[in-house]
């Protein structure tokens, strides 16, 4: 069984995760029967909102909102994104494309194009116009629910 029919067969893995498996060698190209084995049990727990969800626990809650709003998004994609979006508590201050890319190179050791670099700011420059919306509104709903769920857990360890 090549990818493209494991992508059929095991939804909702997407064909996407099952090449990145395949060229990290979690998977083998054509998939044995392990390898099958294997992505029916990762098909059933992905569409297991339960299991979904605990998943996601581990993560800190502004990274769980960035991974919902922009699914598409990378580590290097969402870390350009966070450096055009204001701290919640703290001063505003500029960030030049330049500084973006020097962080990127020091920090993570690569080159990343200033175009995309632009693209990601100006998507962040969008969310944060009150005019512009439909990302926007969806990355502070979900970042207050995970205020929320958060406060609530507090709450919940104290009692």
């Amino acid at each position: 069984m090549n990818l493209e029919q494991a992508a059929q067969q095991y939804k909702p893995v997407p064909l996407k995760a099952l090449k990145r498996m395949a060229v990290d060698g979690l998977l083998t190209e054509p998939l044995d029967e392990k390898d099958q084995h294997a992505l029916q049990l990762l098909s059933s727990i992905w569409a297991d909102e339960w299991y979904v969800a605990r998943m996601n626990m581990s993560f800190k809650s502004d990274k769980r909102a960035l991974m919902l709003a922009f699914p598409d998004f990378g580590k290097i994609e969402r870390y350009i994104l966070c450096s055009y979006l204001p701290k919640e508590h703290g001063p505003r201050y500029r960030v030049s494309v330049r500084d973006v890319a020097n962080n990127l190179r020091a920090f993570f050791h690569i080159e990343y194009p200033e175009v995309k670099i632009k693209r990601i700011r100006q998507i962040a420059y969008n969310m944060l116009r009150s005019c512009r919306g439909e990302s926007r509104r969806l990355y502070l709903s979900l970042t207050a629910l995970e205020r929320q769920s958060m406060e609530k857990q507090r709450g919940k360890s104290v009692k």
